[in-house]
């Protein structure tokens, strides 16, 4: 194949064309990469210069609970009674009676002394499992779930409170005519 001298220099036009088209190209895909790289590097400084927070709760609640819970015993009695309707020496008596007849048990999350103590605000200032569970950092149904087996372990101790005496009445009840309609002979 023979290329004439007049269509040589339209192939040498086209091949510098060809030539600086592909400088052109090469010269673009080493800014794209460049640019690439440039960001990369852009995105690990920034990554490297963020604070880093842990994610760890803001607040102690077990630390909270425990105050909170010091704060209602240890105060006076005056508060612990305003709080939970009793005296601290007999909730920790009425702690050690359901833990000695085996009712209540304290668990890995909540002891003994708390779930008495939620048992009692709920019903001696009549405070909403909503409230309570807000105090302690409990979900609702936690506070619902120990508030139940408090109440069922205090129902269990009527054996033990409230003894049968039998058929037999004392004398100075069966001898009084204000009880004859309940004692009847």
């Amino acid at each position: 194949m023979f290329i004439s001298v007049k269509n040589f220099g339209f192939v040498i036009k086209k091949l510098h064309f060809l030539i600086m088209d592909s400088k052109i190209i090469h010269a673009a895909c080493m800014g794209v990469a460049v640019t690439v790289i440039a960001a990369g590097i852009a995105i690990i400084e920034r990554e490297r210069n963020i604070i880093y927070i842990p994610r760890e709760p803001r607040i102690n609640t077990i630390a909270q609970q425990e105050l909170y819970i010091d704060n209602i015993l240890n105060r006076d009695d005056r508060h612990c009674v305003e709080q939970i309707c009793m005296k601290p020496v007999v909730l920790y008596d009425l702690c050690d009676v359901l833990t000695s007849l085996d009712l209540l048990r304290s668990t890995q999350n909540v002891s003994i002394r708390e779930q008495v103590i939620v048992f009692l605000q709920v019903i001696g200032r009549n405070q909403r499992f909503h409230f309570i569970s807000g105090i302690y950092y409990r979900s609702i149904e936690t506070t619902h779930c120990y508030f139940r087996i408090v109440l069922k372990a205090v129902l269990k101790l009527y054996k033990h409170l409230i003894k049968d005496l039998g058929d037999t009445v004392s004398a100075e009840i069966m001898n009084n005519p204000r009880f004859y309609s309940y004692f009847k002979v």
